[in-house]
């Protein structure tokens, strides 16, 4: 193998190495509950998108005190998600909706709820 071949290969290797590095399940994250209620539902979807899709959680619940892993295949080069959890016994108007998450930089998310104040906070690493 001359030079030239060499070091056309290990381009094309470095290449593909970073590029599997950088895309593949970037947007996955663990999901914690230490809000004191239970999490019926997760979804979460490009920030883009006008429908919710699909229900993360399938037919569990997301216990308080517990973490679930999210995995899914990110759309695209998308980065930016809105994610929206709906509370076990409560409606929709108590569902709380996060905007414009960047799920690329973010490794995991833990849900807090103060009572005295009605808010629901976020805390992403």
């Amino acid at each position: 193998m001359n030079y030239k071949t060499f070091f056309k290969s290990l381009v094309v290797a470095a290449s593909l190495a970073i590029g599997h590095v950088a895309f593949a399940g970037d947007a996955d994250f663990t999901l914690t509950n230490r809000t004191g209620y239970d999490i019926e539902s997760v979804y979460i979807t490009p920030s883009k998108s006008k429908n919710w899709g699909p229900d993360r959680l399938g037919r569990s619940i997301l216990a308080n005190g517990r973490s679930r892993e999210m995995v899914f295949n990110k759309q695209g080069s998308a980065c930016i998600y809105d994610m929206k959890i709906h509370w076990d016994g409560y409606g929709e108007d108590d569902d709380r909706v996060w905007e414009q998450l960047d799920l690329c930089s973010i490794n995991k998310i833990t849900l807090r709820y103060n009572k005295a104040t009605d808010v629901t906070t976020a805390v992403f690493e």
